[in-house]
């Protein structure tokens, strides 16, 4: 157990510093102890719990604290006072006439001259009305959640913005699908276009409070290829302001009712946009092709169709043109391939052509070159003339391969046409497909670095040109590899961040880069650590950051943080708000790369820039005094300085280069 040492009295706060304490903690209730006896208590004490101030002086604090109140924190508490931390705690007081009220408290030690606990003060405030309303609450959420799971009926709550929360067995066999795959989707994702059209108004009603509840009908439709039917009541929850809380949904399945299953089923195999065979349709066409196959020895070739920039057909045009374009691709795809192959729609803007007999790309040319003909001619769609390119990834059945194998190597070849800029074939071979074993392996290699924390943090200098003293940090990680040793980030960055593993990456770096910060005296100065775009775009990033610089403990004004062009465009998140946060905080943010892109002046005027760093592709060429580069570096050295920001030039690797930015 941690305890408060008998010391001198420590000196009691002047009236002054004890009513600022009142005012800033919006507190009912000041005291401040000596150990664990008070010294002082505010008069409000008499007001708000009856005590009289003699009543309590000299008397241990915890005497307020009611005799039902778990006392398991205290120690805990203590220890973090220990360390100079301030603590927050609800708990449960007496009043002196037995009444027992919630108060929420926050204790902020106070040390000796010799730095021991010899006291704390505590500001409390009552919280007993929020309590009160939030177990009513809990026990009501209770009682809902034990109806809404043993309910026949089919409901699902969602938040105001119709992502899902909670549903229970009925909707799941409602919609044919596990928990697991509903997690973090809409509603009105599995509802038919024509639901979310026809009830657009009801909803509206509904969330602007003009109307309590509405039923409609609605369709959902299954993985199995299935459409159900249901009677659907949408009410809302409200809060005592009125905002909406949660959304729920009820649905009574009346697929039977409505006497259409059979016909359904039959319907089943055909997507509706084309016509075609739709994506479960397809994939057992392929089974019984590869079946076939192997009956007589043959092969099966697989091309799958990925249409260049479709999206901004639907973004320009609308959905209806853009299904509209689709059934026109599908009709001009089947006029082309005749018998000779099968065409499905995979799914979005992907179409899936299945080749029997076909075992290389010289053998498929001929329909290979009739796709991208057909979809290469103009169309003419809602009075506008568009023309499409396509980029194509292919496979062929192997000894091995199964429908499902056959698809994913066709997407891997087609993922592969589309990094080297679209509008291509790609044939799956040994080298895509040792590239794609290679980054699976490194991506579950990853998986167990971010959980052995095998990620390594290197500090590398930042000198100040004037002097030639060092004055800052930049972190540098690096993976302690346990075969291959300590390995660079060229090796492993970008599979990091196509898989999204660098969020965890960069958590434990700036987790590290934070305790050497606190831990570690000789590192001097505010230390620089990089924030990928992944990370931007994460909302939970600058929560995360924050919980890591509050709990680590240290100045939020010894970090850097370097963003570049890229990752902030790449995001769909507004981070300016988080940035703004950061540097309220003290946090700089610096802009990496600076000069690369076409909008880093912009990035300068909207947001908190607190300064930016030269890429080094202007250093590396910047000692011709009449070269271009020289004259660029110059001129981004003086926009810093008539801005007021401070500049950092990397990749510096030679006195001269650095002699040549210091005089600029």
């Amino acid at each position: 157990m941690v305890n408060l040492l008998p010391s001198p009295e420590p000196t009691p706060l002047s009236a002054e510093d004890r009513y600022r304490l009142l005012a800033e903690n919006s507190s009912d209730i000041v005291y401040q102890t000596s150990g664990l006896n008070i010294i002082w208590i505010s008069p409000s004490v008499t007001t708000v719990l009856g005590w009289d101030e003699a009543d309590l002086i000299g008397q241990p604090a915890q005497k307020l604290v009611s005799a039902h109140q778990d006392l398991s924190w205290i120690v805990k508490n203590r220890m973090e006072l220990e360390k100079g931390h301030d603590v927050a705690q609800e708990m449960l007081l007496s009043a002196k006439n037995g009444d027992e009220i919630w108060f929420s408290g926050v204790a902020h030690p106070v040390h000796g001259d010799g730095g021991n606990l010899e006291g704390f003060v505590v500001g409390m405030r009552n919280i007993d009305q929020k309590v009160q309303t939030r177990k009513r609450l809990q026990e009501s959420e209770e009682k809902f959640r034990s109806a809404m799971v043993n309910a026949a009926v089919a409901v699902a709550i969602t938040d105001k913005d119709d992502n899902i929360l909670e549903v229970n067995e009925a909707m799941l066999t409602f919609l044919g699908r596990s928990f697991d795959d509903i997690r973090g989707k809409k509603m009105d994702e599995f509802a038919t276009p024509e639901d979310e059209e026809s009830d657009s108004e009801l909803f509206d009603q509904l969330m602007s409070g003009q109307r309590d509840f509405y039923r409609t009908t609605t369709s959902s439709h299954r993985p199995d290829g299935l459409i159900f039917f249901g009677d659907l009541s949408i009410s809302v929850v409200r809060n005592e302001e009125g905002e909406v809380l949660w959304i729920i949904n009820q649905i009574l399945d009346i697929t039977e009712q409505t006497g259409v299953r059979q016909k359904l089923i039959q319907l089943a195999t055909i997507d509706q946009t084309t016509g075609l065979l739709n994506r479960a349709s397809i994939v057992d066409k392929l089974n019984v092709s590869i079946n076939e196959t192997v009956s007589w020895g043959g092969s099966v070739g697989v091309l799958l169709i990925d249409l260049d920039r479709f999206r901004s057909v639907n973004d320009s045009l609308g959905h209806a043109a853009g299904d509209e374009l689709l059934n026109e691709i599908a009709v001009r795809l089947q006029q082309a391939v005749g018998l000779r192959a099968t065409v499905g729609r995979y799914g979005g803007d992907e179409f899936l052509l299945i080749a029997p007999g076909a075992s290389n790309e010289r053998e498929m040319a001929g329909l290979i070159g009739q796709v991208n003909a057909v979809i290469g001619q103009e169309f003419d769609i809602a009075g506008r003339r568009i023309v499409l390119t396509a980029s194509l990834g292919a496979s062929f059945y192997s000894p091995l391969s199964n429908a499902q194998s056959l698809i994913q190597e066709a997407a891997t070849a087609l993922t592969e046409a589309k990094r080297q800029g679209r509008s291509r074939l790609q044939v799956f071979d040994n080298v895509l497909a040792n590239a794609a074993a290679y980054r699976l392996q490194v991506e579950e290699e990853l998986r167990k670095a971010i959980a052995n924390h095998e990620f390594v943090v290197y500090y590398q200098p930042i000198i100040k040109l004037a002097t030639f003293k060092q004055v800052a940090q930049e972190a540098l990680v690096r993976w302690e590899h346990p075969t291959d040793g300590l390995t660079g980030p060229v090796s492993f960055i970008e599979i990091a961040e196509d898989s999204g593993l660098i969020a965890g990456i960069g958590r434990q770096v700036l987790e590290q880069v934070c305790r050497d910060i606190r831990d570690t005296p000789t590192l001097e100065g505010k230390v620089a650590v990089n924030i990928s775009a992944v990370e931007l775009s994460d909302p939970e990033w600058l929560d995360n950051a924050l919980r890591i610089i509050r709990d680590v403990g240290i100045e939020a004004s010894r970090l850097i943080f370097e963003i570049t062009e890229t990752s902030v465009l790449a995001t769909t998140r507004d981070v300016k708000t988080d940035l703004a946060i950061l540097r309220n905080l003290g946090v700089g943010i610096q802009v990496d790369d600076f000069g690369t892109g076409f909008s880093s002046i912009s990035l300068l005027r909207d947001l908190p820039v607190t300064g930016m760093k030269l890429d080094r592709s202007f250093v590396a060429t910047m000692l011709n005094p009449n070269g271009q580069e020289n004259a660029l570096a110059r001129g981004l050295s003086l926009l810093a300085q008539s801005l007021g920001l401070p500049g950092v030039a990397e990749g510096i690797e030679s006195e001269e280069q650095a002699i040549a930015l210091r005089d600029m």
